[in-house]
């Protein structure tokens, strides 16, 4: 059905009836449906494919950033992650495009700024974006043949999947271990506690939903047959949903699709929505886990209560039910907040906290981690909901997440087609409405008439349907010390079972399957069946962002949608000792966590929400782009509507100029228990760039800033701090009275700047005036330190070994590893080639040896531009110590062996242009100069030289910086079986 009353003329009715006729047959696809949605400037299409059954849905918005996906409905079988082992398997080769791994191989013969396969819980889907039309053609293409025709090889099954093979591979005799992509990707998982508590939680709570990704003790169960047949039986037209986004024409989008899909057919697949259990009565789950190395013996407990929340197919009662959610959870004047967090029951939420709407029933959970005492837990969730019920809303906070959702409207997104994609694609996979999550005004208009009406009983009546008095879901996970120990334990078993009974033939059999594998892996491929763009495609000349500069005032006029964004710094040149650069990133979360000598902080967010986008504050270090010099900022940003900027400078002025860190030192020590808390699930998720970080410490001043508030460096002093915050004095002398410092030394007018990103010049006008008046407030000199340090003088990272590698210790199951080395500033030209040379040793050399050969979830080399530094990185490896010498053998390896190419060159450069051509927000325009001072004449000159790069440049940057380099490495995980024991290792 289509309704125009929120269209205003019967001739923008008619314009978009010509454009989708409904009822029409374009290309063997009819439009069913048609919903404009004004708010969003866009026009939402429903079409169903006649012959196969397959769903369309096509978002019609004048957005440059096209999106495209092709998703299908994979109800896991059992946990031997088959739906995500196929998503890998797919993409390693079709009929149309047989080659290894056309996926990684099309990333660098494309422009777009996004590409990737996921597997969810009940799904799987491949989306990518691009500008460039023909990308788009290209992509298309070959995401449909893979999804569709995939070849399917047992040699892909055993690279990506799992596979038995010879520790050495030119020695039949030697010990068998698994080995696999996935398989590694997992046990890495599984290493990340909140990932572990999480997914043994949905196994508990949803058996029937098995784990999609794979449980690593049930991988290495699933056959190649397994594999084939489930593509069989889920990869068909008739179970998939298509969906384009942007300006590129639908009609092109149905004649391509229609010409793949038609040959088909139509199968009656009816992948049913998968059940949870049935709550009827209290339910108790208690499991172990990793223990988090970051938290004190007796606070290894995560603990969870979940309710049943009705159907997700009822969307208003869904978007309710989310709105109560954010008024119980969100916010440090949520009442779980106060009552679960602050009070120090818990150091933090449980990962699976909040409302979960994306599978066939709703859930509302609420838990912590970082708990003692599962009663006390227990009694303050009760205590809380009786709370809630006996105290009225208040409605200030709601009118807030009215204020937050219309905000969030007119802040432009370049994603914003991906970010469509992703909401509504969990409910249109298990059959329901994707136009119902569009309709954000109808939402909107009937909450607020209901809210008017109705008041607090619009969440009391919710509240007391299905959380007050009804059974619950408690899950418990207790972190054990030797859970790593009992993984590897349940390993070796299960390598021994699967090993016991081979005989002399099968181990024949997987010592010529090992080298066959690499023989392929080794294999010269011929990649001209895959469509790619070339640097033509590339514009020489990039986008123009110029600022206007008047005295401390920088300003940005363009379409910002009636929204306007201010940025402040203040530059710590000389300022700050280097015993207080550790507290700068606690000093700059604090001011978003405590509150004034006036007012909790609680209050100061509820003000925040109602009146503007957002506050923050935050210390960054950027480099010089021409002598790589480090330089310390403290930043403040804010964003609101144009008419309530004055907003922004008010909360500014609150945080900035009277936190007071001893009023509230109680919420000073929950914010750093929670920090501790969720350290150890941030290495196991970006463990890599922890490990860069640490190593580059050991090159640059600026890294070395850096590492002491952000990195290993920054997660042992909070670790300190935590130990020392239950002891009042200490509490006072080693934490409070430093931010104080920190606060007088920074907050000033001196060598303070602003950026005013707005679309009016009267707009420019007012804000200027309201920033001088707030500049004003501050102090015109900061109190001086008498050991201000300078940047360039900051000290590098030391190390106590005289080769400066250093294993880092974890409990985790796999490695994550980094060499640096120095490079040069962002404006001497080698930088250019030390770029290209980066990218084209990712894709043609560390992808196939750390990632296909090593088993590691991935591997490469980087080169940040600014800070002058080249790295090399794996992710989730195994073999952290084989992919280090790979790193050392690299310089060989490009002057003797690589025999690149110019298409090889022309490839990498297409690969770096995807980043630094895509979309900006308006927002962001000429930030680049405001944060790093890099000009645009800059950053022309560098994308120049960029695209005049040549192979012989390549080949001499190799020569010039990776041969006989002074590198650092760093890998953090386990201990590796007592192989490092040289003194060339540091174990920390």
């Amino acid at each position: 059905m289509l309704s125009f009353r929120r269209f205003g003329s019967t001739y923008a009715q008619s314009q978009i009836l010509r454009k989708y006729p409904i009822g029409g047959i374009l290309h063997g696809y009819e439009i069913r449906r048609v919903l404009p949605v004004p708010e969003l400037k866009l026009i939402a299409v429903d079409l169903k494919h006649e012959v196969t059954g397959a769903e369309h849905l096509h978002v019609d918005r004048d957005d440059k950033n096209n999106v495209f996906s092709i998703g299908f409905k994979t109800n896991p079988p059992d946990s031997t992650g088959v739906p995500h082992i196929l998503e890998h398997t797919t993409l390693c080769g079709s009929v149309k495009y047989p080659v290894r791994d056309p996926f990684f191989k099309m990333l660098n013969r494309s422009l777009s700024n996004f590409m990737n396969a996921m597997t969810a819980h009940d799904y799987t889907f491949f989306p990518f974006a691009t500008t460039n039309q023909n990308d788009f053609k290209n992509l298309r293409d070959v995401y449909i043949d893979a999804t569709l025709r995939p070849l399917l090889k047992a040699e892909d099954f055993f690279q990506e999947g799992w596979r038995l093979e010879n520790k050495d591979l030119t020695d039949p005799k030697s010990d068998l271990q698994f080995k696999g992509v996935v398989y590694n990707e997992m046990k890495g998982q599984i290493s990340n506690a909140n990932y572990y508590f999480w997914t043994k939680f949905q196994e508990s709570l949803y058996p029937s939903l098995n784990n999609s990704g794979g449980d690593p003790t049930k991988i290495t169960n699933l056959r190649y047959e397994d594999l084939v047949e489930f593509h069989e039986k889920n990869y068909h037209p008739s179970n998939s949903k298509t969906f384009t986004y942007g300006n590129f024409p639908l009609i092109d989008s149905l004649k391509y699709l229609n010409s793949e899909l038609k040959g088909y057919g139509k199968r009656s697949n009816k992948t049913p929505a998968l059940l949870p259990i049935d709550i009827k009565e209290n339910i108790s789950v208690p499991e172990v886990g990793q223990m988090d190395p970051m938290l004190p013996p007796e606070k290894q407990l995560t603990s969870s209560l979940t309710w049943v929340c009705g159907d997700p197919h009822d969307t208003y009662e869904v978007f309710l039910l989310g709105v109560l959610g954010n008024l119980l959870l969100d916010g440090h004047s949520s009442p779980f907040y106060k009552n679960l967090i602050e009070s120090g029951i818990g150091t933090d939420f449980s990962v699976n906290t909040g409302m979960e709407t994306t599978t066939a029933k709703n859930f509302f959970t609420v838990g912590v981690q970082g708990l003692e005492n599962i009663d006390r837990f227990k009694n303050a969730v009760k205590d809380t909901f009786k709370m809630i019920i006996d105290t009225p809303f208040d409605d200030k906070k709601v009118d807030a997440i009215i204020q937050q959702i219309e905000l969030s409207k007119k802040d432009q997104k370049v994603d914003f087609g991906l970010q469509i994609l992703y909401s509504i694609l969990p409910g249109w996979m298990n059959s329901r409405d994707p136009f119902a999550n569009l309709s954000i005004d109808n939402i909107l208009n009937r909450f607020k008439e209901e809210w008017s009406s109705q008041g607090d009983a619009l969440f009391k009546n919710l509240l007391k349907k299905y959380l007050i008095d009804t059974p619950s879901f408690e899950f418990t996970m207790k972190g054990v010390p030797n859970f790593t120990d009992m993984l590897e334990k349940e390993e070796s078993e299960r390598l021994l079972r699967k090993t016991a009974n081979l005989n002399e033939q099968d181990k024949k059999v997987i010592f010529e399957r090992g080298l066959l594998l690499q023989e392929k892996q080794n294999e010269k491929q011929d990649l001209s069946c895959l469509p790619s763009l070339s640097v033509d495609d590339i514009s020489r000349n990039g986008d123009d962002f110029a600022l206007a500069k008047d005295s401390t005032m920088y300003t940005r006029l363009t379409d910002t949608n009636g929204l306007t964004y201010v940025r402040g710094k203040i530059n710590l040149k000389n300022v700050i000792s280097k015993d207080l650069y550790p507290y700068l990133s606690l000093f700059a979360d604090s001011l978003t966590h405590l509150g004034t000598s006036t007012e909790d902080y609680s209050e100061i967010e509820n003000e925040i929400k109602l009146f503007t986008g957002g506050i923050s504050a935050s210390i960054d270090v950027v480099s010089n782009p021409v002598d790589m010099s480090p330089e310390l900022f403290f930043k403040f940003n804010g964003w609101s509507l144009n008419s309530k900027v004055e907003h922004i400078t008010d909360l500014w002025s609150k945080v900035l100029l009277n936190t007071d860190f001893k009023k509230h030192s109680n919420k000073l020590k929950v914010l750093i228990k929670s920090t501790v808390s969720s350290n150890t699930s941030s290495i196991a998720e970006s463990g890599h760039s922890y490990a860069k970080l640490y190593s580059s410490a050991q090159i640059r001043a600026k890294n070395s800033i850096e590492e002491c508030f952000g990195g290993i460096e920054q997660v042992n002093f909070m670790n300190k701090l935590n130990s020392l915050i239950d002891d009042d004095a200490l509490l006072q002398t080693e934490v409070i009275d430093k931010l104080i410092e920190i606060q007088k030394l920074v907050i000033t007018s001196n060598k303070l700047e602003f950026l005013i990103t707005t679309d009016t010049n009267e707009q420019i006008d007012s804000v200027k005036k309201l920033l001088k008046s707030f500049a004003g407030n501050f102090p015109t000199f900061g109190e001086k330190s008498v050991n201000g340090i300078e940047g360039k003088n900051f000290p590098l990272l030391k190390s106590t070994s005289p080769m400066s590698n250093t294993l880092i210790k974890f409990p985790f199951q796999v490695h994550y590893t980094s060499k640096a080395l120095p490079g040069v500033s962002y404006n001497n030209k080698d930088g250019a080639s030390l770029q290209v040379l980066a990218n084209m040793l990712t894709y043609k050399h560390l992808h196939k040896e750390v990632r296909e050969k090593g088993g590691a979830y991935g591997g490469g080399s980087t080169y940040n531009a600014l800070d002058g530094v080249f790295s090399y990185y794996s992710y989730r490896d195994p073999n952290p110590l084989q992919s280090l010498e790979t790193f050392d053998n690299c310089p060989q390896y490009i002057l003797q062996d690589s025999k690149w190419t110019i298409n090889d060159i022309n490839e990498a450069k297409l690969t770096i242009f995807q980043q630094v051509d895509a979309p900006m927000p308006r927002k962001n325009e000429g930030v680049s100069l405001f944060n790093s001072g890099v000009t645009d004449a800059m950053r022309q000159k560098r994308r120049e030289a960029l695209l005049d790069v040549k192979l012989s440049d390549v080949y001499a940057a190799a020569e010039k910086y990776l041969v006989n380099s002074n590198t650092k490495s760093t890998v953090i995980g386990p201990l590796i079986d007592d192989k490092i024991t040289d003194p060339t290792w540091e174990i920390k």
